[in-house]
């Protein structure tokens, strides 16, 4: 597919309804060119579109999937199927029920950024932010949920929150909280600074008082025993007496040690 006519199909797949006016279309893909030639490529790039959709479409034939409706271009509903879409209702769907198993599942629906080839396109950065923030919420609820039965899973998914927000207050709070109910006090200390950093850094505000709560918890909590302690070495102090014991073990061992090689200086 011309570079054109693939921009056209991703404009309408990211446009609300899937549909956009001629002019929208033209403003986006020539925007230096007059009307008269904006208007010639668009109608190139909406031919090479319908057949490459489209190419064992007969001549004359109507086209079934990209339609013009006048001034209106659109992909067909019911024919067309975007995994954007799906993965939104899911999401939506999974996050008014709120079980876990329906919200694992639509978070393995986003299996990865929207449009990676077109990162820096504006037309496309308003679907990628809401599809993104969806995918931040399931992530959160996912956090939320496994915070008593598996505080490590909602520790990851608190960290996969943050990687991309970092300044999600939420998802430092399930992790500092996370990092606790597995004894790993410190860290969960050193996650609050990192949370106030992060806030007063992008927001320029405090922490709310939920988190200060989890940060007095943290530094209150007694830190965890080591997993091992070495038995401690035995030292006898500098002028101290044997046992009587280790005193009689000591000359039976000397007595029973063979005679030096020199023996008796001779008489001269």
């Amino acid at each position: 597919m011309r570079p054109s006519a693939l921009t056209l199909v991703k404009l309408l797949a990211v446009a609300p309804g899937h549909r956009l006016h001629r002019e929208e279309v033209m403003s986006v893909c020539w925007p230096e060119a007059d009307a008269r030639a904006a208007a010639g490529s668009l109608r190139v790039a909406l031919h090479a579109a319908r057949h490459a959709l489209e190419p064992e479409l007969p001549p004359r034939a109507a086209f079934s999937y990209l339609v013009a409706d006048g001034a209106l271009l659109s992909l067909a509903s019911g024919l067309v199927r975007v995994d954007a879409d799906e993965a939104e209702s899911a999401a939506r769907a999974a996050l008014r029920l709120g079980h876990m198993p329906e919200l694992s599942a639509a978070l393995g629906l986003f299996t990865g950024e929207l449009l990676p080839e077109d990162r820096y396109a504006p037309w496309a950065a308003a679907r990628r932010g809401q599809l993104a923030r969806l995918r931040e919420r399931l992530l959160l609820r996912l956090a939320e949920g496994h915070l008593d039965a598996a505080p490590e899973r909602a520790a990851a998914f608190a960290q996969q929150v943050l990687a991309a927000s970092p300044a999600e207050e939420l998802a430092h709070r399930v992790l500092i909280d996370a990092l606790l109910r597995q004894g790993l006090r410190r860290r969960a200390v050193h996650q609050y600074h990192v949370c106030r950093e992060a806030l007063d850094a992008e927001l320029g505000v405090r922490p709310a008082p939920e988190t200060e709560r989890l940060h007095r918890a943290a530094l209150a909590a007694a830190p965890a025993p080591p997993a091992h302690r070495p038995a401690a070495a035995r030292v006898r102090p500098r002028g101290a007496r044997r046992p009587p014991a280790a005193r009689a073990r000591r000359r039976a061992g000397a007595a029973a040690r063979p005679a030096g090689p020199t023996g008796p200086a001779p008489h001269r």
